[in-house]
């Protein structure tokens, strides 16, 4: 049996981690003010202590805007057109608003990174120009990356930073928003950790850890855009998957603090009030037959209405993914004789039940569907319904959905053809004829009512 490590097996650990037991950080000074055109790398190299293989550059955005030329000109260096000029490269540069407060604006912005004012920046540049992030990050990394082991011969790698506000903490920290030569994420998931606990949700954003490292070092305000920092490397390498920043962006399945302030709204608005699409057919059929049928009382006229109010908030009322309820279709079989009811015994609720289930997208009419599930349900052709619905009712239950709802059942009275033979199907427990005056126990309690009903309809 191997040895478990234990809390001080550090050295042990360390080569499957992406921790180092040491590292050092260097400011690279003397770099000077960039323009569009520079050559950084030249400038880096001339700058730097000489560079080992396995050394991580870690270069502030600002200076790949500038000598990339992602700057817009403010005339006159004059405040309210700046503030303008801002303002239109934010809109610029935005994809999606996140959330608003007065002027400040959480964006995403074209790099796919959600961050304030799309990452446009008026600080640490003149006062007649406004930068941008540079158009591809991973792209200006990976051409710093070459044109510096170009010149050196060195395999370093270059993290490109921006500074970033976090949700629920005051404060900017540095972080990665373009990578080359080194992976942006050391997945932890699946290894154990040195009391035998294996990882289940770690992964570690390495690249962002190394940008707000090396902002200790560079800082805001002394003009220091370049640190290196040197220790991560096993055996001069590093790891690098090739993904860039890639992996570093949540996508919108896995992201839960996603949707912005309007979009929330705009969503809580469509569930609240159902389904944004247009009724389909089977909606209209289902408002048509519920408004033109006949009530015997109040209590039934305010059943119906609050049918049609259902229906008039959901226009995807008719569907089992409706959570808050959906309309179902259902019919009294009995025999040609009128002396017996067919009744399927429901494996959910435990009851003798008329046949009937969910409404499907190939159903014309609710008539159609009841149609379609007695014939399922009872294996018998040529049923003769009567198209004006015997009632309404509405129950609650956990149905396919797996959560509490309720059905919306609109009720239809059929007759079995002569010598009809009935065939339980997969849904039912048991499937049997029931003379009126011999019904089992286990009956739905407003089933009664329900076959009065279908008598009086016929006349029995």
């Amino acid at each position: 049996m191997s040895e478990r490590p234990g809390p001080g097996d550090s050295d042990r650990q360390v080569a499957s981690d992406h921790a180092s037991t040491a590292i050092e950080i260097t400011a690279v000074t003397g770099i000077g003010e960039l323009r569009p055109g520079d050559d950084l790398a030249r400038l880096i190299v001339d700058q730097a202590p000489e560079l080992r293989d396995g050394d991580v550059l870690v270069v502030t955005s600002k200076a790949i805007s500038k000598v990339e030329g992602r700057l817009r000109p403010v005339a006159d260096g004059d405040r309210e057109r700046r503030e303008q000029v801002r303002q239109q490269a934010i809109d610029d540069e935005t994809t999606r608003v996140v959330a608003r407060r007065g002027q400040l604006r959480i964006v995403q912005n074209r790099q796919g990174l959600v961050l304030a004012a799309a990452g446009v920046d008026e600080s640490n540049v003149a006062a007649d120009e406004i930068a941008l992030l540079p158009v591809d990050p991973d792209g200006s990394a990976a051409a710093l990356r070459d044109a510096i082991r170009a010149r050196t011969g060195r395999s370093v790698a270059v993290v490109i930073s921006d500074s970033m506000g976090r949700p629920w903490r005051t404060g900017l920290t540095d972080t990665a928003i373009g990578v080359a030569g080194i992976s942006a994420i050391f997945d932890a998931r699946g290894r154990v950790d040195s009391y035998g606990n294996e990882l289940q949700v770690t992964e570690v954003a390495v690249v962002d850890e190394l940008a707000a490292a090396a902002d200790l070092v560079k800082g805001k305000l002394a003009g220091v855009p370049v640190a290196i920092v040197r220790g991560m490397a096993r055996g001069g390498r590093l790891p690098d998957d090739g993904l860039g920043t890639k992996r570093l962006i949540r996508g919108a399945d896995d992201d839960l603090f996603r949707l912005g302030t309007a979009e929330a709204i705009q969503l809580g608005r469509a569930e609240a009030l159902g389904s944004s699409q247009p009724a389909p057919p089977l909606h209209h059929d289902a408002v048509a037959t519920i408004s033109s049928m006949q009530s015997r009382d109040d209590a039934e006229a305010a059943l119906r209405h609050a049918y049609l109010g259902f229906l008039a908030a959901r226009t995807d009322a008719m569907w089992r993914s409706c959570s808050a309820g959906h309309l179902t279709a259902s019919a009294i079989v009995i025999d040609p004789r009128r002396q017996a009811v067919l009744l399927t015994l429901h494996p959910r609720v435990g009851r003798w039940l008329q046949l009937g289930g969910h409404c499907e997208p190939e159903d014309a009419s609710l008539l159609a569907a009841a149609a379609r599930e007695a014939r399922e349900e009872s294996g018998i052709e040529g049923l003769r319904l009567d198209p004006v619905p015997l009632e309404l009712h509405v129950h609650p239950i956990t149905c396919s959905l797996g959560v509490p709802t309720r059905h919306f059942d609109v009720r239809f009275l059929a007759v079995a053809p002569p010598n009809a033979e009935a065939r339980r199907s997969e849904e039912s427990v048991d499937l049997r004829w029931f003379d009126w005056a011999d019904l089992p126990e286990q009956i739905s309690p407003e089933l009664p009512a329900l076959l009065d009903r279908a008598r009086a309809r016929f006349g029995g």
